[in-house]
């Protein structure tokens, strides 16, 4: 099992956009300038096909090539710190495990699976799920993403799920600080059990209840600053990482501009005008206005 130093949800993780060309193929070349510029900022770990990924809305042979594409080209990069996860989302567990033998022969460091979505399930349903994810073989974090699965986790839940030995770690997008920390305290039950935050705007406060890593979309526009604010998190300056976050969240204002889009658009939009990826993002998705992309700049101004 991974050590505290290499731990897949350990410090700043990106969740990494999908590049797609302008017919909405995936393009692992397209994002060699973004990987360039998080690997200078110092981040070691990658986490592909998740909500800034757009992972649910790609084939599985689609999130497969650009996988194992985009891993390849990070481990070339970072060397041998180089980290990297993918999402498995699924409607249910037979989906979610199709996508998990699809990337059988990608090196991974784990997969990070999502709670079944659509159909609202029972604890014990939930806590089926992950262990048949878990008997793949593969290491797992979990993911629990409320807002999109309709499934939350509960104390209870994560008591059970730590108990399977796959299962290294959790992701917490849920935006519930008192949860976290329940989790967080949980997670001292196992020395190889790690505990990150999705959420950007809860990163310092993250830190400060003991989660050991974030994953903060903002990072691929902004790496440099999540990592200080990492450090200075885990070092116990709060008051410094507070202050930081405060310019993570006038980033995060780009997620406003059109609410309920989850970022996707905002985010490539916002990368494209930087030079370091396409614009595209698949179907539905549209494009940003020009009324749109001027509130971007406005918002990109505000990066140092």
């Amino acid at each position: 099992m991974p050590t505290h130093a290499d731990h897949p949800v350990a410090g700043v993780t990106i969740p990494l956009v999908t590049a797609l060309d302008e017919r909405g193929r995936p393009d692992a070349a397209a994002v060699q300038p973004l990987l360039a510029h998080v690997a200078a900022a110092g981040i070691t770990t990658l986490m592909l096909a998740g909500t800034n990924g757009e992972g649910p809305l790609l084939s599985d042979g689609d999130v497969r090539a650009y996988t194992a594409d985009v891993s390849a080209r990070w481990r070339e990069l970072v060397g041998e710190r180089a980290r990297v996860t993918v999402t498995v989302a699924g409607a249910g567990t037979r989906e979610t495990l199709h996508r998990i033998e699809g990337l059988a022969d990608v090196e991974l460091d784990a997969v990070v699976a999502l709670a079944p979505f659509y159909f609202r399930h029972t604890e014990h349903e939930l806590l089926a799920h992950f262990r048949a994810i878990a008997a793949q073989g593969r290491p797992v974090v979990v993911y629990n993403s409320p807002g999109y699965t309709g499934n939350a986790f509960t104390v209870p839940l994560m008591r059970s799920l730590i108990e399977v030995p796959e299962i290294i770690g959790l992701k917490d997008s849920s935006g519930d600080l008192a949860l976290l920390g329940q989790f967080c305290a949980l997670a001292k039950q196992r020395p190889d059990f790690r505990v990150a935050q999705g959420v950007e705007w809860r990163m310092a406060d993250a830190l400060q209840a003991g989660a050991a890593g974030v994953v903060p979309g903002v990072g691929m526009l902004a790496p440099a600053l999540c990592v200080e604010l990492f450090r200075h998190g885990v070092r116990g300056d709060h008051t410094e990482a507070a202050r930081l976050q405060r310019e993570v969240d006038e980033l995060a204002a780009l997620f406003a501009i059109r609410p309920g889009c989850s970022g996707v658009v905002a985010t490539k939009s916002a990368l494209h005008l930087l030079g370091l990826c396409p614009p595209h993002a698949a179907p539905p998705f549209q494009p940003y206005t020009e009324d749109e992309l001027a509130a971007v700049k406005d918002v990109l101004r505000r990066i140092r």
